[in-house]
């Protein structure tokens, strides 16, 4: 917890709280535990049982003399009793030859007491291993019969110096040195047991038990070879104790060898024995959305407009909105007012139900269907149920590509696209494969530099071809939807016509094929068709659809075939479709006829220093209609300072044939200013205009814009926006020949959550209402760009916030008190669309002040005693001069103090003062003596 600590007035009470907190670090007496064990562990061996420890720092261990006769007795000095530490006493099990029993304890002194029982006399061993191949410090002890001895080769691989445990004078065991003596052998038939060091490819992998049997073979763990990544196969596999291990010399390409001076066992392993390593270049986490509490919102947009002649005319939409953890709901209202006549059009009425786990959406209401790649939307009202990759925005729907290598040793792996740095990744020794790997839609180049601890490199490339109309291998994309036709949107709030039915689904079958099937279904017609992308190698990607149609009329066809190639430089492609004289399908008047063929081509070349140039074609061949054709061209470039430029281009052929042309250029003047010309020439005549503009800004402020056109018939206009924390305003001017307008407009919304209203700006797609309890005018900032100040009440909202991401929101702590006790200044918003969130953030007051102590002879407490407080769990240490920081103080306060088994009881008031850290006392205490 982040606390605001309190600033003390004098150099004594500073003073005072330093000697407090360097005084209690030195004072006797029983102090909590430091050292956690984090995991134990029992293995069986036929000779002996291992009981194993494994903790944040070396225990200290004493073996004491115990008064039940047989028992032995380890204390283990400052370590924790906890959850973990019992769990030892269960993997005690009554197959154990050894041990009956283990009890876990604290004994008189507070140190952890493991009571062991055996079934047999017994001898412990007792050493410390170091941390090393992914363990952390480690307590073995070794309980051998006492007509057993343990090998020494064990010991001498020990990190500490090996254990003897012998009785000591006082009742307690020391450890002694292992004296020199002739290495025991093991019993006859059982492999010798080593603790060694283990190299491989001279890194430290730690430390591990290993076999040499009576071929003088060296045997290893399987636990330990999965550890290390090395990979078996074919190899025998020998039973001791309860683990299994494989002899090292049947791993062909490896090659071993004992350091017997170090203890040490060197491994030289060629990379391609290890295991490769999976990496992925893109998260995989799916965010959960924090499900919104029960709230609503209503948004307004609405303007006025004045003619010279004294004509009026207006208009608003209006959007409301409610949310709670079963979805949202958004209406849609349309107001005009017209030559005199006022209209009120309904728009859109949905209830949305979003589940982001499964990146799907069940929507009731007015919704638009679904598309294939030959369909056509159109707007109904019923049930739909559909994919949403919108409820999680970083997830990648396309195939990404996937590059290998292998590392000799330990690397560091950097990722180029296009000559890009995208990813750096470091991996082990051994073959690595990276998936997913972060690249941008169309034709390129990966590239993997691999670069090991001495700078040696060695470099893989391979070019990719990546299309957004592709789906990864297994990944589906679907809609289904039902009910009626909407009819003339916009116009009508309720004209709703056909029953429809309609479904979709996108398959992945690979990751260069991606198949569709769409279908449509109404009383007297029905459509199906299907239709799949292909990816061809780096070529391009090419389509193609097939569809079928019936109604009362006959029946039709639809085909389509296409190809595009995109790449950084240079991208092409080319599209057309043709369907039969009976062919029909949703998005068309019952009487409309679909074009006879619709082709379209493009043509893209991009350069470094000599702009962009583009081309497109588009025929459509209508049946009831006269053919258009149109031949565009743009070209684009930086000018420099002077901004950027556009040409263009747009040909139309036919009976009304015509070019049009355009010039555009756009100088940046500034982070929010820009000024721009645009001119059009067509059929003989030509216009242009200038045009300055300053944007409004994320925050509070004003915004404006002036356009003028160059001939003095052609319109001038003039704007001025402001932006406060409630709202969006607008005043336009407009003149044109002899006639001059005015329009005026307000934006805005109002948001209700935690039972409190609050005025906003609009409300795009999420928000959020940012509670500091009791603290008024704190900055709040959402992406580090201030959004609001808290009210009188400590609230702020925040108006836009990106739904299924995460938003940053923090506060100013410089607005914050001194005496303001902080747990955190930011939280992460991760809100659902059209939803809301309440953000509280854990800031309170620390009602904190120093109070002086004295006893009875009238001296100071000593330093070193305790002080605890009714309501609270926290004791307060005194430090010098009897002084004692008490935080979280009532208007009337119980104190206890203890001292050395002695107490006595307080009461004091805190008084209603500004000053932050008020001194109080001195208070009689006259249950203690010195």
């Amino acid at each position: 917890m982040l606390r605001r600590l309190p600033v003390d007035p004098t150099p004594f009470r500073s003073g005072t709280a330093m000697a407090c907190a360097a005084l209690l670090a030195m004072l006797p007496g029983e102090a909590p535990a430091t050292t956690r064990v984090h995991a134990v562990r029992v293995g069986l061996a036929p000779d002996h049982v291992r009981l194993v420890l494994e903790s944040s720092e070396p225990i200290q261990a004493h073996v004491v003399q115990s008064l039940r006769p047989g028992a032995l007795i380890i204390d283990l000095d400052d370590v924790a009793l906890d959850a973990v530490m019992a769990t030892l006493a269960q993997k005690i099990g009554s197959h154990n030859p050894y041990l009956k029993s283990v009890t876990i304890s604290h004994d008189n002194t507070g140190s952890t007491r493991m009571e062991l029982i055996p079934l047999v006399p017994v001898t412990p061993h007792i050493f410390n291993l170091r941390p090393g191949g992914g363990h952390g410090n480690r307590m073995v002890v070794d309980i051998y019969p006492d007509q057993f001895t343990p090998p020494p080769s064990r010991a001498r691989a020990e990190t500490a110096v090996p254990a003897v445990v012998t009785p000591g004078e006082s009742g307690t065991a020391s450890a002694t040195a292992a004296p020199s003596a002739p290495v025991p052998k093991a019993p006859i038939g059982m492999p010798e047991e080593m603790w060694l060091e283990v190299h491989i490819n001279d890194e430290l992998a730690g430390t591990a038990l290993v076999l040499r049997d009576a071929a003088h073979r060296l045997l290893a763990r399987n636990e330990d070879l999965q550890q290390w990544r090395i990979h078996v196969t074919g190899a025998a596999v020998t039973h001791h104790g309860a683990d299994s291990y494989y002899p090292l010399d049947a791993i062909k390409g490896l090659t071993y060898r004992i350091d017997e001076s170090r203890q040490s066992l060197m491994l030289n392993v060629p990379a391609g024995l290890f295991d490769a390593t999976q990496l992925s270049g893109l998260p995989r986490n799916l965010l959960e959305p924090t499900p919104s509490p029960p709230g609503a919102y209503l948004n307004y947009d609405i303007s006025a407009n004045r003619s010279q002649r004294g004509d009026m005319s207006g208009g608003a939409f209006v959007e409301s909105g409610i949310f709670g953890r079963w979805g949202n709901g958004i209406g849609t209202v349309l107001a005009r007012r017209l030559d005199g006549r006022n209209r009120i059009t309904r728009l859109d009425t949905t209830w949305s139900y979003d589940r982001p786990g499964k990146m799907q959406s069940l929507r009731f209401g007015d919704d638009i269907s679904g598309t294939s790649s030959w369909g056509r939307p159109v707007r109904f009202g019923g049930v739909q149920l559909a994919t949403n990759f919108a409820t999680q925005p970083s997830f990648i729907t396309f195939p990404m590509p996937t590059l290998g290598g292998t590392a000799a040793t330990p690397s560091t792996v950097d990722f180029y696209v296009n000559n890009v740095l995208r990813l750096r990744r470091d991996v082990p020794s051994g073959p690595f494969t990276i998936q997913d790997l972060p690249v941008v839609t169309g034709q390129g180049e990966i590239r993997l530099v691999v670069r090991d601890l001495l700078g040696r490199e060695q470099t893989v490339s391979q070019p990719f071809y990546a299309s957004g109309g592709l789906l990864a291998e297994g990944l589906r994309d679907y809609s289904y939807e039902a009910g009626f036709e909407r009819k003339n949107y916009a116009l009508h709030s309720n004209d709703y016509g056909r029953f429809i039915a309609a479904g979709t689904e996108r398959l992945g079958f690979s990751d260069t094929f991606t198949g569709e099937l769409h279908a449509e279904l109404l009383r007297e017609q029905q459509t199906i068709g299907a239709g799949g992308t292909y990816l061809w190698s780096t070529v391009g990607v090419m389509t193609a659809a097939v569809a079928a149609s019936h109604d009362a009329a006959g029946s039709g066809g639809l085909a389509s075939l296409g190809f595009q190639h995109q790449s950084g430089y240079f991208s092409y492609g080319a599209r057309t479709q043709f369907t039969s004289p009976g062919f029909v399908q949703l998005g068309y008047e019952p009487q409309a006829l679909p074009p006879r063929q619709t082709t379209t081509a493009f043509m893209s070349l991009g350069t470094y220093n000599h702009g962009s140039m583009a081309l497109s074609y588009t025929h459509q061949d209508f049946r009831d209609a006269a053919d258009l054709k149109l031949v565009g061209v743009n070209y684009s470039r930086s000018v420099g300072r002077l901004g950027y430029l556009t040409l263009s281009a747009l040909r139309i052929m036919g009976e009304d044939a015509g070019t049009l042309f355009g010039l555009t250029v756009t100088m940046p003047l500034g982070e929010r200013s820009s000024a721009s010309f645009n001119g059009q020439a067509h059929a003989g005549s030509s216009r242009g205009t200038i045009e300055l503009q300053q944007s409004l800004p994320a925050g509070t402020g004003v915004g404006y814009r002036l356009q003028a056109g160059l001939a003095a018939t052609d319109p001038r206009q003039a704007g001025i926006s402001l932006q406060n924390d409630v709202g969006t305003y607008s005043l336009d001017v407009a003149q044109s020949r002899d006639q001059s307008g005015y329009r005026g407009s307000m934006r805005g919304g109002i948001a209700l959550l935690d039972g409190q209203v609050f005025l906003t700006r609009r409300i795009n797609d999420s928000f959020a209402v940012v509670q500091v309890p009791g603290y008024a005018d704190v900055r709040v900032y959402a992406d580090n760009q201030q959004v609001a100040r808290t009210d009188d009440n400590g609230y702020a909202l925040v108006p836009q916030l990106r739904p299924y991401q995460k938003n940053p929101i923090r506060i100013e702590q410089a607005d914050l008190p001194l005496d303001a006790e902080i747990a955190s200044l930011r939280l992460d918003a991760v809100p659902y669309r059209h939803g809301a969130l309440s953000l509280k953030f854990p800031v309170k007051h620390s009602r904190g002040a120093v109070l002086s102590i004295t006893i009875q002879n009238g001296a100071f407490l000593p330093a070193g005693a305790e002080v605890a407080m009714a309501g609270n769990e926290s004791t307060f240490p005194v430090g010098m001069r009897g002084e004692v920081y008490l935080t979280g103080l009532a208007k009337t306060n119980a104190l206890h103090v203890t001292w050395q088994g002695q107490g006595c009881d307080l009461t004091i008031d805190f008084p209603d003062t500004h000053d932050p850290l008020p001194h109080l006392g001195p208070l009689a205490c006259p249950g203690i003596r010195p």
